[in-house]
C-alpha cells in the first residue's frame, strides 16, 4: 500500500511504519509504484453446441472421399495471470497497456460429413456395380445349372452311295462278286483308233518343227564357224629396170639403165643426171646397175637389211670382174669406182633393190669413150 497523504503536510504522527522512509534509507531512492493489474479480458462467447449425429448413410450410396468435415471447436484462451509481487523492491518496469484481444472469427458451420461404417470397405460406383450379386438373384435363375440339360449326340447313319456298276443303284453285298464289265462296242473302238492316230500325227509334226528350229536356237556348232581367209598382202612390184643405155637427156637416178655417160658428174648420190654421148668428154659413167643378190637359202628378197649391211656389200659388188672394160681402162691410172644403193626402208619396200656402180677419175680429168663392158650378144 502507498501513503496517499501529501508529503508536505504536517499531520500527526500516528507512530506507524513508514515504508517509504525506510526504503529511502536503505536504497537511497523512493519505493517503486505498485503494479496495477490489467483489466480482465472479456469472456469469449460460448461455443455452439454440436448437433446430434445424423443417421447412418446407406452403404450403397456413393461417398465423396473429399467431402468437407466440421471445423474443430474454437480454442478458448485462458485469462492472463497476474505476475507475483517480488519481495525485494526493483526498479519500476513499464508495462505496455493491455490491448483489446482480437475477435475470433468462427467459420460458418458446414453440413456434417456422413459417417461411414469402418468395417465395410469403401468403393466407388463402378466397384459397387461390379460387386458379385447375391445368391438367388434373377441371373442365377436364368443361367443356373438347372437351366441347362445335357444331350447326347445321336449318330446319323450315312446314306448308301449308289453304285455306278449296278443297274438298280444298290451296292453289291460284301460277299457277292462284282458284275463283269461290258465289252466295248465297235463304234468306241473306231473312235479310239482315230484318236490314237491323231495323237501320233501331232507328235510327228511337233518333232519335225522342233528339229528344224534346234539349229537356230542353239546356234552354229563350234567347229562349223568359217575361218577367216588370210588375204595375202600385195607384194610391191619392182620397178621395171630400163634397158640402157638410154638416149641423151635429163633423167632421174632410178631411170638410168646402165652404160650411160654423164656430164657433169659430181658423185653417185645425185637425184638427176644428164646423159651425153660417150664419144664426147664426160666426167663419169654408170658402168653397172644390178639387183642385190639373195642370201643363201632365200628364194625372194627379205626385209630391208639396213644401210650398213648394204654398204658393206658395195665394195665387193662394184669391184667384181666384168664391171669395167679392162682393155679400155688400161690406159688410165686414176680410175675409181663409187657405189649407190637404197638408203631407206621405204625405197626397199617399194621395189628399189638395185645397186649402182659409177666410174670416174680421181684427178677430175674427163673420160673419152666408154669404160663399160660391151653388152652381151642377143
Amino acid at each position: 500500500m502507498t501513503d496517499e497523504r501529501d508529503p508536505g503536510s504536517d499531520g500527526p504522527d500516528t507512530g506507524g511504519f513508514d515504508a517509504d522512509a525506510w526504503f529511502r534509507s536503505q536504497f537511497g531512492s523512493p519505493a517503486p509504484e505498485p503494479v496495477v493489474p490489467p483489466a480482465p479480458a472479456p469472456e469469449p462467447p460460448a461455443a455452439q453446441p454440436v448437433p446430434d449425429l445424423p443417421p447412418p448413410v446407406d452403404p450403397f450410396a456413393p461417398v465423396d472421399p473429399f467431402g468437407t468435415f466440421a471445423p474443430p471447436p474454437a480454442l478458448v484462451e485462458p485469462p492472463p495471470t497476474l505476475p507475483a509481487v517480488l519481495p525485494v523492491a526493483q526498479p519500476a518496469v513499464l508495462e505496455p497497456e493491455p490491448t483489446q484481444p482480437s475477435a475470433i472469427i468462427e467459420p460458418e458451420p458446414t453440413q456434417p460429413s456422413a459417417i461411414v461404417d469402418a468395417a465395410r470397405p469403401l468403393g466407388d460406383a463402378a466397384t459397387e456395380l461390379m460387386r458379385q450379386p447375391e445368391e438367388g438373384g434373377a441371373l442365377d435363375e436364368l443361367f443356373g445349372a438347372e437351366s441347362f440339360q445335357e444331350y447326347e449326340e445321336a449318330l446319323i447313319p450315312a446314306a448308301p452311295r449308289p453304285s455306278r456298276r449296278g443297274s438298280g443303284g444298290e451296292p453289291p453285298a460284301p460277299g457277292e462278286p462284282a458284275p463283269p464289265r461290258a465289252p466295248l462296242g465297235r463304234t468306241q473302238k473306231t473312235l479310239l483308233w482315230v484318236a490314237g492316230a491323231l495323237v501320233a500325227l501331232l507328235a510327228l509334226v511337233a518333232i519335225f518343227f522342233v528339229g528344224t528350229r534346234i539349229p537356230t536356237l542353239l546356234g552354229p556348232a563350234p567347229g562349223a564357224e568359217p575361218s577367216p581367209t588370210a588375204t595375202p598382202s600385195p607384194t610391191p612390184t619392182a620397178t621395171a629396170r630400163p634397158i640402157g643405155p638410154v638416149d641423151p637427156g635429163e633423167y632421174r637416178w632410178d631411170e638410168l639403165g646402165g652404160g650411160e655417160c654423164l656430164e657433169p658428174y659430181v658423185d653417185a648420190w645425185q637425184d638427176e643426171y644428164t646423159v651425153v654421148d660417150c664419144a664426147e668428154p664426160h666426167g663419169g659413167q654408170l658402168v653397172r646397175r644390178a639387183e642385190f643378190p639373195l642370201a643363201e637359202g632365200e628364194l625372194e628378197p627379205g626385209p630391208y637389211p639396213g644401210e650398213e649391211a648394204l654398204a658393206a656389200q658395195m665394195s665387193l659388188l662394184c669391184t667384181a670382174p666384168g664391171v669395167l672394160d679392162l682393155a679400155a681402162a688400161g690406159g688410165l691410172t686414176d680410175v675409181q669406182v663409187q657405189g649407190a644403193f637404197p638408203a631407206t626402208e621405204e625405197q626397199w619396200d617399194s621395189g628399189a633393190r638395185d645397186y649402182f656402180c659409177f666410174a670416174s677419175r680421181s684427178s677430175g680429168e674427163p673420160i673419152t669413150g666408154s669404160l663399160a663392158p660391151p653388152a652381151p650378144a642377143a
